[in-house]
């Protein structure tokens, strides 16, 4: 298959609804759906995604191509890993289940995250940059946690400041905003995040506001 086709295969909203798949615990159909509501929820913000309409009609796709004579031309491995996010049901049908899944969610409100928690797998979506700022907050390095996370944001200066510092602060402000209450937020994060807390995010933002205002000249503080 053309690399550019395959693309279509192994990356973006494909590649991502086996990985929801794969990650998830899906036990029974309303397990299902609710997954799909959170991929569906998760689009909103993610780079690969795409509309609602759009995503379902991909999924169609790769069934007319699985049922077709461009089936022995598939990327490798991609029979494989459908097999495994299908889970002992006919792929055709679990691509089924998921088109249709997706179209009954276009249009409609997608719910928050009171009516249907985050789940690990939306949390390491939604804050990347937080999780991967673990080393500082985990070190013991430097004596306090203030001077943990000033060497993380130093780390980052000057080349990534505008791109990975400013994520991290919004992501963290993000989940502050998300979860107010302090229980919320640990039972939500603390499998993707395990040192995650109300006071360390809070740390980041001033932190991080700190070293912009200080050594950019943005405001913040």
């Amino acid at each position: 298959m053309t690399t550019y086709i395959g693309a279509v295969f192994n990356n973006g909203f494909i590649s991502r609804l086996l990985d929801v798949s794969l990650d998830a615990d899906i036990l029974g159909d309303e397990d299902f759906e609710q997954e799909i509501t959170r991929l569906c929820r998760s689009m909103q913000r993610a780079s690969w995604a795409l509309p609602p309409a759009t995503a379902a009609a991909t999924v169609d796709l790769v069934a007319e191509v699985l049922a077709s004579s461009l089936r022995t031309r598939l990327p490798a491995g991609f029979e494989e890993r459908l097999t495994l996010a299908a889970r002992g049901r006919p792929v055709q049908e679990y691509l089924s289940d998921a088109a249709s899944a997706i179209r009954r969610l276009d249009g409609a409100a997608v719910p928050g995250y009171r009516e249907l928690a985050m789940a690990p797998w939306e949390a390491r979506l939604a804050f990347p940059e937080v999780i991967d700022f673990k080393y500082w907050v985990e070190t013991d390095e430097f004596e306090s946690l203030d001077e943990c996370l000033s060497a993380g944001f130093a780390s980052m200066h000057p080349g990534e400041c505008a791109s990975r510092a400013t994520a991290l602060i919004a992501q963290a402000q993000e989940a502050l905003l998300l979860f107010p209450d302090p229980d919320v937020l640990r039972s939500t994060l603390s499998q993707s995040i395990p040192w995650v807390s109300r006071n360390v995010l809070r740390e980041i933002v001033r932190t991080g506001n700190e070293h912009l205002a200080e050594l950019h000249g943005v405001p913040g503080r």
